[in-house]
């Protein structure tokens, strides 16, 4: 029997928190999307439908480490037991680079949340590679953790396959084995394999029985992925040729659908824009009208309307007014959505510089500061920065606290990216609207509030999405704002 000891206390303890959903594949997943060691992408499931089985093929102990780590550490975190199997690395080496990856690994031991187990406590304990021994190793420790964890999840180091000649045929039919083990648990295995040790010709198979596999830093939805029951016996060439015939007609059929589609939406999104330009354009003349003639009628015959006649048509001049920003704004908003965006090298600095001499009349006038630090050179379109900027400083400014606005301007280097931020001390925005203040024509105040058409931040959105960007927000009511944009890095700086 294999030993599975735990601190009971801690484990109610774990158990009590929020739940996090069922274990499984999916779970794997979301460790490796938000962790900040693995730099992506991760595919999604989509409708495939795996054996809780994600297979990392690593050429260094860098790939390896930054796939395992975040596995653990969302583990201990949900709560789960986690079982970790040591090959190739020490367990002192191991312990080592969990904890560089912030997991406290003296306490999870202790408490039993994280145990260690070298090959001769698990796969060869016996003295030799036994699927029936090593699957009621794992029903013991599932059985171990179902009342006390949330769940069961497994990594293990694998190069003893090729030491100990276990035969491939007998090692993936145990793997088999072990997704019918796994069905409907909470259980999940990551399985580890080093290309450098590996015989290709395994690796081949290995490749073949997992339905997803993280190699150099990209979880891949496996297409080759073959059923280990599947894999071997006297019909598997018929099998694969079945297999590989309907792979290819799939992918085809696949593609030509989402490129059918993507053909249809690009030519209804250039309809929808034409259509919001001509529209915004041709209400232009009749908005003029309208509030000229309003302002003749109030002009010419004021003496003759009363009081209340004359806050009517203040009211009409005042809509009238708003509607021909709103229409300025859209214009502007299609113009930066249908034009080219040409990138070259810019020159941030001097584009802060130039939007702060825009706004000196707003800056005077409330006794802000702007400090602009050390600025890079991006690859951008410089006309369409400035706008980002002046919409930027122009809401620092706007909404402001009861103290003079203090805005500060400054970059760090994000690998082959520059990170800008634009900081202020203003009244701040709550987090629940984080995601809507980037939505045309979405305003978070009234109009006697805070002038403005709530497009400014959509622009400064679409702007960056041009650039290949991303922009975001960090802020808290009364604290102020900071919000972030990346931009491209020019080549020297790559």
């Amino acid at each position: 029997m294999c030993s599975f000891g735990h601190d009971e206390q801690t484990a109610v303890d774990v158990r009590s928190g929020e739940s996090n959903g069922p274990l499984g594949l999916e779970s794997g997943l979301d460790a490796l999307r938000s962790s900040p060691e693995f730099r992506g992408p991760v595919e999604s499931l989509g409708e495939h439908e795996p054996n809780e089985h994600l297979a990392v093929i690593y050429e260094d102990r860098d790939e390896q480490l930054a796939a395992v780590v975040p596995f653990v550490r969302q583990g201990l975190e949900r709560g789960e037991r986690c079982m970790y199997v040591v090959n190739e690395n020490t367990r002192a080496e191991m312990t080592a680079a969990m904890e560089d990856g912030g997991i406290d690994v003296d306490a999870a031991t202790e408490s039993g949340a994280l145990t260690f187990h070298t090959i001769g406590e698990t796969y060869l304990r016996t003295g030799r590679f036994d699927p029936d021994d090593m699957l009621e190793c794992y029903r013991d420790a599932i059985e171990a953790a179902r009342d006390d964890y949330a769940g069961l999840r497994i990594s293990a180091e694998t190069t003893w396959i090729v030491d100990e000649g276990t035969s491939l045929e007998q090692f993936m039919e145990y793997e088999s084995r072990v997704n019918d083990l796994f069905d409907g648990e909470d259980c999940i295995a990551l399985c580890q394999y080093d290309r450098n040790v590996i015989p290709a010709e395994i690796l081949c198979d290995i490749v073949r029985t997992h339905p997803h596999l993280v190699y150099d830093g990209a979880v891949c939805h496996n297409f080759y992925y073959i059923p280990p029951e599947e894999c071997f016996g006297p019909d598997r060439p018929d099998r694969e040729v079945d297999r590989m015939l309907g792979t290819l007609y799939e992918r085809t059929t696949a593609k030509v659908e989402r490129d059918e589609t993507i053909e249809a939406l690009e030519e209804s999104n250039e309809q929808l824009q034409r259509f919001a330009y001509i529209a915004s354009h041709d209400l232009q003349e009749p908005l003029r009208m309208v509030s000229s003639y309003l302002q003749l009628l109030e002009r010419n015959y004021r003496d003759d309307l009363d009081a209340d006649a004359r806050e009517y048509i203040d009211f009409a001049v005042g809509g009238a007014d708003r509607m021909r920003e709103m229409i300025d704004g859209l214009l502007e908003f299609s113009r930066i959505e249908t034009g080219e965006t040409t990138l070259e090298p810019v020159d941030c600095e001097a584009v802060v510089e130039t939007v702060v001499t825009d706004h000196q009349v707003q800056i005077e006038e409330s006794g802000a500061t702007v400090e602009i630090g050390a600025l890079p050179t991006v690859r951008g379109d410089r006309t369409q920065l400035e706008q980002l900027f002046s919409n930027l400083i122009g809401n620092a400014i706007k909404y402001r606290g009861d103290e003079s606005p203090r805005i500060e301007v400054d970059a760090t280097k994000c690998g082959p990216k520059w990170r800008l931020a634009v900081a202020d001390n203003g009244i701040g925005i709550d987090p629940d609207y984080h995601d809507q203040i980037f939505d045309v024509f979405n305003r978070l105040h009234a109009i006697g509030e805070f002038p403005g058409t709530g497009i400014g931040l959509a622009l400064c959105r679409r702007i960056v999405t041009n650039h290949g960007g991303e922009i975001g927000v960090d802020s808290e009511p009364g604290e102020g704002t900071t919000f972030t944009v990346t931009l491209p890095a020019t080549a020297p700086d790559a």
